[in-house]
């Protein structure tokens, strides 16, 4: 990582990791896929195709909201296809749509918890 990432992973009974979720700032030089501007982080989220369905994204990504909050963001962002299932819970959890971009959305959300 880099100075100011934040990030959670979802780990089973014996450790074995089985998701994450970070974010980090960029910059408006060198932007990610879901950037909105140089004071927002922009998260990603990765669960293993046999973990998925079960809450292990809700938990990841409430998790890292309360990160976010802590570390004094006011917002998060993201870029997400706009046919994957996922896109169901990041509206769910607050995030909406701000732009498309080739084919996926950047979305953004206020939706920190204190």
């Amino acid at each position: 990582g880099r100075p100011g990432d934040v990030g959670v992973i979802a780990e089973d009974e014996s450790g074995r990791p089985f998701g994450a979720a970070w974010f980090r700032l960029f910059s408006k030089d060198q932007p990610g896929y879901g950037f909105i501007d140089e004071f927002i982080p922009e998260l990603s989220v990765a669960v293993q195709d046999d973990s998925r369905g079960r809450g292990v994204g809700t938990a990841l990504l409430l998790s890292l909201l309360k990160e976010a909050a802590t570390a004094g963001f006011p917002a998060l962002s993201l870029s997400v296809s706009a046919d994957n299932p996922a896109l169901h819970l990041y509206q769910r959890l607050g995030f909406a749509k701000v732009k498309s971009v080739e084919g996926g959305w950047t979305m953004f959300s206020t939706t920190v918890i204190g």
